[in-house]
């Protein structure tokens, strides 16, 4: 859900259309001109913009969404992809509005059998680079994520280092951010995505042209090798000719060349700790933020303060590899420095994405990446040896194990508890069991740095109902301390249908360190449960 909304264009206003990419030749930052109805004075935005501009969407939207198409599509080696423009829809609701998409450009996917799609050139761009208002700038110069990131590759380890340089102007609260650190990792790291992203700069170069003062350019760029990929989309459908025309890409799955683990550094990552009182994180310092921020893209962002990360109504991605992304913490005694370096204020309502400038206007503010739901559960089975010793136990006992999967819980509110002592990503297991035709599903948290105890969760609802409160469900669940969200439970769930199991009382159960010989007990309770 995003918590941002855009200054002077009308409450529930539809984005019919994205065109061209303009500017003053005198002017340093690039607008992309749009069309929205109802009708408006608004007829462009800040290209900084784009991680929240998609064709169908509803701006400042002030009830429910209205519903449109979905489709999904795979890359499979029958799959052919060629360049086209978007006319290749026929379909489009307005004559003026088929006029002006006839000259943007787009992909065409056709695959044998199955429905022809047709991907503007620009939101495949936004969904695998453009998710920032860094990265939209960074992709229309040469040398920016050169100067701004040492990569040193240690596969020798299985791991990369990448060391966000001084000078770099990357947000570093990103950071935080698991889908941030992902794609930024994929696009630093792997050829194929590096040699997409730098093609919208040697497509600009070529394709833009200069006329009375004014540089316009119509987007275009390389798409990676896609083999493999799936995606599902919000868009139109025209039953006659069997196309999609995709409006949004909602969600991803691919894969890319990584290895185990990429780790972030930069002299900030600082962790404060009262070591005196048992090494408790006190978690990252953040001003109070206001429950809305409202972008003015008319207005130049001010270099005074670090950019506000805003939240953004984005798509998921799911990453095929093995890749494990963390971000580097020193670790900071906060009796010997302040454990609240930065002051509590309260951040503007109102912010600007652009570059931050010295005499900027207004607070600096960038997005947040796409959610991340790549299955970490290889890379994280020791933090879960004693759970997984467990499901074991119930198989024997005749619950079936119908799936398995292990995400990063994202971050939420002002505290850092997303995250392990060490900086790795705190993740949550979800394993849906059968027994004797009841289904349910068992969450288990990772306490392994034993900040906190947290019990283990039994949903006996559908598949169905936990998906559509599992963004609330698990960003609460580090809103304020580890634990779970008794609010939140206690208003989407009956009451029966959701229980807790303590885990076993040891020394270090709290760190999964689970005797074997209590197993047995544990995994009764949870098979009583069931």
């Amino acid at each position: 859900m995003s918590d941002t909304r855009f200054k002077n264009i009308e409450n529930n206003s539809e984005l019919l259309h994205l065109g061209d990419l303009f500017r003053s030749t005198t002017a340093k930052y690039w607008r992309i001109n749009v069309w929205l109805s109802p009708i408006q004075n608004k007829r462009h935005a800040a290209f900084s913009n784009l991680p929240m501009l998609a064709r169908g969407r509803v701006l400042n939207a002030t009830g429910e969404k209205p519903k449109r198409d979905r489709a999904s599509c795979s890359i499979t080696r029958d799959s052919i992809i060629s360049e086209c423009n978007l006319n290749e829809f026929p379909e489009f609701a307005y004559a003026s509005l088929a006029k002006v998409e006839a000259r943007q450009k787009g992909f065409l996917i056709e695959t044998p059998g199955k429905p022809s799609f047709i991907i503007p050139q620009l939101e495949l761009a936004r969904v695998l680079f453009l998710h920032s208002s860094y990265l939209c700038r960074a992709a229309l110069t040469s040398e920016t994520l050169a100067h701004e990131f040492d990569v040193q590759e240690r596969l020798n380890e299985g791991k990369v280092i990448v060391n966000v340089l001084k000078l770099s102007t990357f947000p570093k609260k990103a950071f935080d951010d698991a889908g941030t650190r992902r794609m930024l990792a994929w696009l630093l790291i792997d050829r194929n995505a590096r040699k997409s992203f730098e093609s919208i700069f040697r497509h600009y170069k070529q394709y833009s042209r200069v006329n009375n003062g004014w540089e316009m350019w119509t987007f275009s760029f390389e798409p990676p090798e896609m083999l493999g990929w799936f995606f599902t989309f919000h868009g139109r459908v025209d039953e006659t000719n069997n196309k999609f025309f995709v409006e949004e890409i909602t969600d991803l799955t691919f894969h890319g060349s990584l290895p185990d683990r990429v780790l972030f550094q930069h002299d900030s990552f600082k962790r404060y700790e009262n070591k005196r009182n048992g090494g408790t994180p006190n978690g990252s310092p953040w001003t109070q933020r206001p429950e809305e921020h409202e972008i003015n893209d008319d207005e130049t962002a001010s270099n005074n303060n670090e950019p506000v990360i805003l939240r953004n109504d984005t798509h998921t991605i799911n990453f095929l590899g093995h890749t494990q992304t963390a971000k580097v913490n020193e670790v900071v005694d906060s009796d010997k420095g302040a454990s609240n370096p930065e002051p509590n204020e309260v951040a503007s309502e109102e912010v600007s994405s652009d570059e931050p400038t010295e005499g900027g206007k207004l607070p600096a503010a960038d997005f947040s990446g796409p959610n991340d739901a790549t299955d970490l559960s290889r890379m994280c089975e020791s933090r879960f040896e004693a759970f997984n010793h467990m499901l074991e136990l119930l198989q024997k006992n005749g619950v079936t194990l119908l799936s398995k999967e292990t995400t990063a819980l994202p971050q939420s509110g002002r505290g850092q508890k997303h995250l392990l002592k060490n900086g790795e990503p705190r993740v949550i297991c979800c394993a849906e069991v059968s027994f004797e035709g009841r289904n349910a599903y068992i969450l288990e948290v990772d306490t392994s740095d034993g900040v906190s105890k947290l019990s283990s969760k039994v949903f006996r609802v559908s598949g169905i109902r936990l998906q559509e409160v599992w963004s609330r469900l698990t960003e609460s669940i580090t809103e304020k301390t580890l634990s779970w969200p008794t609010s939140v439970i206690k208003s989407e769930f009956d009451e029966k249908s959701v229980s807790s199991v303590r885990h076993p009382s040891n020394e270090g159960a709290g760190n999964g360190n689970i005797p074997t010989e209590k197993l047995h007990v544990w995994s009764e309770k949870f098979l009583n449960l069931i």
